[in-house]
């Protein structure tokens, strides 16, 4: 399995937004978490993390989901997922109850407004 993670940083009104492209696991989520960890500025008001791309997420990388909410909740921002209803990676969000510190929405305009 393939380990590589691309990820693309943005900002809109204050808000940061980040698309992951690839793989997460074990071997990258180290990375993957000190990158977004590192893309949102203390002013922003959240991050809202496109997994729309992202093609495997494992258990390092649903903690990574789980640490990145608690450390933005620490500072008063918050931590927004987009990931279609229709793909695969929707059952293991489900399955691991991430919606219970971040939100997932179907879109990205969804996730930025906040449903």
């Amino acid at each position: 399995m393939s380990t590589n993670a691309e990820i693309v940083v943005e900002s809109r009104d204050g808000v940061v937004i980040a698309r992951l492209d690839g793989e997460v696991d074990m071997t990258n989520s180290t990375y993957v978490a000190q990158e977004l960890r590192q893309a949102v500025p203390n002013e922003a008001r959240g991050l809202v993390l496109d997994l729309e791309e992202t093609r495997y997420l494992d258990s390092a990388a649903i903690e990574v989901l789980f640490d990145l909410a608690r450390r933005l909740g620490r500072r008063r921002q918050w931590l927004r997922l987009v990931l279609p209803s229709e793909s695969p990676l929707r059952r293991v969000l489900t399955l691991t109850d991430v919606g219970s510190v971040a939100p997932v929405s179907d879109t990205l305009d969804a996730a930025l407004a906040g449903r």
